[in-house]
């Protein structure tokens, strides 16, 4: 009797066990299928975005679909977008993919140039719809908030010279501002995301740097999309795109952007 009695107890353990791993195995499935349609959810919501703007629907023109002139029809919406951008005093991102640079822009005039070593970005803009496109791009995009390793704007302590020959001295000190490893993420208007990294880890600071900039990102986005998951919410899906340039002209770019920063984005 004793030996059937634990046999039904242990049959009953590894029963609860086996529902037990089979619900959370079910919840993980449900996760996953969740954050798999993100994309799908975010290509209605834009669409939905043109379709609700009766004034853009009504003059954009059908025979822009043309095969011959889809590629003109996307540089005049680059054209369109930086002439806008021309308006606001201070300055502006332009990242063009099409030939691979970055641009800081003021009134219309580029005052520094920087080549994309690599980019990378998602299907998602691959696949956008002309109108679609037109819509998001034919105008400088706001950035919404900002992360970065970069010191925005370094503090330097510096002590009144006691005499002439101190002062001297001081003038010809080089320049000690922190020159932290420059990873920087922009989230801008329609949850869209531009990640700068520095195109060389050489050390094990830009190795551990590196590690922790995308750690945080990554925290956000599995903390963001468990809350939305238990609170029955759709999963956001952010698009982004990944560019690589050399860390000095990134550090430069960064530090030179005010608050209210907009980009003009070709692809």
């Amino acid at each position: 009797m004793q030996s059937i009695k634990s046999v039904k107890n242990s049959f009953y353990k590894v029963t609860w066990r086996g529902i037990l791993f089979l619900l959370i195995g079910l919840v993980l499935l449900a996760w996953l299928i969740s954050i798999a349609i993100a994309p799908i959810h975010k290509t209605k919501e834009l669409q939905n975005l043109v379709a609700s703007d009766s004034v853009f629907i009504e003059h954009f023109d059908k025979n822009d679909y043309h095969p011959e002139l889809v590629n003109l029809v996307k540089q005049k919406t680059y054209k369109e977008a930086l002439l806008k951008l021309s308006e606001n005093d201070s300055i502006q991102l332009v990242l063009n993919l099409s030939d691979s640079t970055i641009n800081l822009s003021i009134k219309g005039v580029t005052i520094h140039q920087t080549k994309i070593e690599k980019f990378k970005k998602d299907k998602f803009f691959s696949k956008l719809s002309l109108p679609l496109e037109i819509k998001l791009l034919s105008q400088p995009i706001g950035i919404q908030s900002q992360y970065a390793t970069i010191v925005k704007e370094p503090i330097v302590v510096s002590h009144a010279p006691k005499d002439t020959l101190e002062a001297a001295l001081n003038l010809a000190q080089p320049d000690t501002l922190i020159q932290n490893p420059a990873f920087v993420v922009f989230t801008l208007e329609h949850d869209l995301q531009i990640i700068l990294e520095q195109d060389k880890c050489l050390n094990s600071s830009d190795k551990w740097a590196k590690f922790g900039f995308y750690k945080q990102l990554y925290l956000k986005t599995i903390s963001t999309s468990a809350k939305n998951f238990f609170n029955w919410k759709p999963q956001e899906y952010i698009p982004t795109i990944t560019l690589k340039i050399p860390v000095d002209d990134l550090r430069a770019i960064y530090r030179a952007l005010p608050n209210n920063t907009f980009i003009v984005l070709a692809l």
